[in-house]
């Protein structure tokens, strides 16, 4: 398993770190697909594996375009708008994902442990009022700086506005800052933002193009690297 593009100079630290949210600190990946497949159901739409895989890591609003769009070619005029999938997305989300807030291996240890030495924030395509539930709900909420989410800014994940704003929080230059993500859509909005990228796919087999990688926060192989950057004790 290797990084697809070149690193920084083996002497860059990063000044700050931004980790995404669902997929790399919580197991919430699945629920949210839960939720996705049971609002587009709803309006006559099927969204098979690849599909899936083609959404994963996309905002709620972006996702509502996507099933939006694939039922009025469905049903028509008739067919629900953006505006209303987008509400029954969020809704649904906040029961199925709410009881599915548990941390996975190695993620609120990391995140304590780099928030010791750097600035940590939480960018996210999660709508406000549920990052909110799960920062709190996974125990970060107390070291964490600042979370991003959606709602936050005029564009979701993959353009790289959640990122950008993060930064500008933490008060740290982009260059001088480290992304953690498992998606494609989190790794190009953290590379155009400027971020060096720690991708942490769980599993998933789908390309990203990122600077270092790992296969979760778990994973062994992070821990020197982590020393290295100064972001261990």
């Amino acid at each position: 398993m290797q990084p697809t593009l070149p690193g920084p100079d083996p002497s860059w630290r990063p000044r700050a770190v931004v980790f995404d949210c669902d997929g790399v600190l919580m197991d919430t990946e699945r629920a949210w697909a839960r939720v996705q497949h049971r609002v587009a159901e709803q309006v006559g739409v099927t969204i098979d594996e690849r599909t899936e895989a083609g959404l994963m890591g996309l905002s709620a609003r972006d996702i509502a375009t996507f099933i939006a769009a694939r039922a009025r070619e469905a049903a028509g005029a008739s067919a629900p708008g953006e505006d209303e999938i987008h509400d029954r997305l969020v809704g649904t989300e906040a029961d199925v994902v709410g009881a599915s807030m548990d941390p996975l291996p190695g993620a609120v240890e990391t995140v304590r442990a780099a928030a010791r030495h750097v600035p940590v924030a939480v960018a996210s395509n999660s709508t406000r009022a549920i990052l909110d539930r799960k920062m709190h709900a996974v125990g970060l909420a107390d070291v964490l700086q600042t979370w991003v989410s959606a709602e936050d800014v005029p564009r979701g994940k993959p353009a790289p506005d959640i990122y950008e704003e993060a930064v500008r929080r933490l008060g740290v230059d982009a260059a001088d800052s480290l992304a953690v993500e498992d998606s494609p859509a989190g790794a190009t909005a953290a590379r155009t933002a400027g971020l060096w990228v720690l991708g942490a796919p769980l599993g998933h087999s789908e390309p990203m193009a990122t600077h270092f990688l790992v296969g979760s926060l778990g994973d062994p192989t992070l821990q020197p690297m982590l020393r290295a950057w100064g972001l261990a004790d």
